[in-house]
C-alpha cells in the first residue's frame, strides 16, 4: 500500500467502533469524501475536536476502496469560509 501526502480541510465526524478493521475512530469529511484517521501520530488527538472544522495535513493511504489519512499535523479553522472556495 503506497501513502501520498496531503492536506484535506473538514468537519470531524465519529465512526462506529465496530465499523472499521484498523480501529479509526473519526473520519474528516472533505467534499463528500470520508477520509478515515488512523490512531496515531496526530491523528489521536483529533477524538476530541469531533464537529469541528480542521486543516489536516498527512498522508494519504487507500485500501479496498477506503481512504486513510495519516495525520502528521492539523488546525483548528476559526470559520468555515473555506466552505466558500
Amino acid at each position: 500500500m503506497s501513502s501520498s501526502p496531503i492536506t484535506i480541510k473538514g468537519y470531524v465526524t465519529v465512526l462506529p467502533r465496530d465499523v472499521d478493521p484498523r480501529q479509526a475512530s473519526v473520519a474528516i469529511i472533505q467534499d463528500n469524501e470520508e477520509y478515515r484517521v488512523l490512531p496515531r501520530g496526530a491523528g489521536v488527538d483529533l477524538d476530541d475536536e469531533v464537529n469541528v472544522p480542521v486543516e489536516a495535513t498527512g498522508l494519504l493511504e487507500e485500501s479496498d476502496g477506503i481512504k486513510y489519512l495519516v495525520v502528521r499535523g492539523y488546525n483548528v479553522l476559526e470559520d468555515d469560509d473555506w466552505l466558500e472556495e
